[in-house]
């Protein structure tokens, strides 16, 4: 660039020498000269343009290849990207597979125990049906031999201690009633037999 103001300034002189003083006309050997230098002004000019354009063009090359490396850091992100999405969408498949597995098996334990739950409370309620059961002929059964020993003892004249278990499983009051039919029935069946 500098070359070529040098080149301009000289021109500019030259042409104001030109002009100014016709006495002052070059020589042909000037001429000469002059001519020369145009022509080296003149390929420096041509060769600073094609530096320039050559300048141009490498930004250019430089531009293309940085935007190259970007496009390719950005599908190499991409093509990480996309593998990690599969990854996570396969993951998410799982995990809905795993809580669909345990929401069934979760409705099977439920049905399962409510069954083993109903079973056992029907159990219980027989059991315990057959236990208050058993405690009402066991009662009855001690007021039967509580009755026989009372008359026996009668029969027999003789006071004899007797101790009776309660269990006291049943109302006092109709344990009290009990007692009353029990030795009503007794005294109705030792009049039979006696009369026999």
């Amino acid at each position: 660039i500098s070359l070529e103001v040098n080149n301009q300034l000289k021109n500019k002189i030259f042409k104001r020498n030109m002009l100014s003083s016709p006495e002052s006309a070059p020589t042909f050997t000037e001429l000469l000269e002059i001519n020369d230098l145009k022509a080296q002004a003149q390929a420096k000019d041509t060769m600073t343009l094609k530096l320039k354009e050559k300048l141009h063009s490498l930004n250019g090359d430089v531009n293309e290849r940085n935007v190259k490396i970007e496009v390719e850091e950005i599908e190499t992100l991409n093509i990480e990207l996309d593998h990690k999405v599969t990854k996570l969408v396969a993951e998410n498949e799982h995990l809905k597979q795993t809580y669909k597995q345990l929401c069934e098996s979760i409705k099977s334990l439920r049905v399962r125990s409510k069954e083993q739950s109903d079973d056992l409370i029907k159990k219980v309620n027989l059991k315990s049906t057959e236990v208050s059961d058993l405690n009402a002929s066991l009662q009855e059964k001690v007021l039967v031999i509580t009755a026989l020993k009372e008359q026996l003892n009668k029969l027999k004249g003789k006071a004899i201690l007797t101790k009776a278990v309660s269990l006291n499983l049943i109302d006092p009051e109709l344990i009290g009633q009990l007692t009353l039919i029990t030795l009503g029935i007794l005294k109705k069946k030792l009049l039979h037999l006696g009369k026999l």
